[in-house]
């Protein structure tokens, strides 16, 4: 008998704290992330290395023309860069972006602020993925003004491991 209320007990700590761990990310990941940035920032910072041009954040319904020719330009000066689109998610905070490392290699960024539904952007559940852009690179602009490297339309991905970082 006193074994099971010690693990019942234990068991309610845990949910205890595991709630208590989501309210506290809920309120701390928004003034830590827009002082420090998300993994999608860190990430594309470091691989396009101290030298590579940062091309800019374009914000959701802003205009990427600056952003996007920017791009463009280091890619035809064959200098690294990185670019991220922010982009309407349904339940959290996406985005989409391209970079070029310092040796020339181009890869498709995407991230979800919270996989999980949530809302904004999480510190512990966000996530950004890179996939290699096809060879040979071309960037293409798509009817939005962004850069893409694997189709020049807007369409969704036919599955859901397709390289598409926006399919709208």
């Amino acid at each position: 008998m006193r074994r099971k209320k010690k693990i019942f007990i234990f068991l309610g700590l845990v949910v205890v704290l595991f709630l208590s761990l989501s309210l506290v990310d809920n309120l701390v990941s928004a003034p830590v992330l827009w002082v420090f940035g998300d993994s999608m920032d860190w990430r594309s910072h470091r691989m396009m290395g101290w030298h590579g041009i940062d091309c800019g954040t374009v914000k959701i319904g802003a205009d990427p023309r600056a952003a996007t020719d920017c791009a463009l330009k280091a890619q035809s000066q064959g200098k690294p860069f990185r670019v991220r689109y922010n982009i309407l998610g349904f339940d959290s905070a996406v985005a989409g972006g391209i970079v070029r490392t310092p040796s020339g290699e181009l890869f498709a960024f995407s991230f979800d602020g919270d996989p999980s539904g949530q809302g904004g952007t999480s510190l512990v559940r966000q996530r950004s993925a890179q996939s290699p852009c096809p060879q040979p690179y071309h960037l293409w602009v798509n009817p939005k003004g962004r850069v893409n490297c694997f189709q020049q339309q807007l369409s969704p991905p036919k599955d859901i491991m397709s390289p598409n970082f926006e399919p709208y």
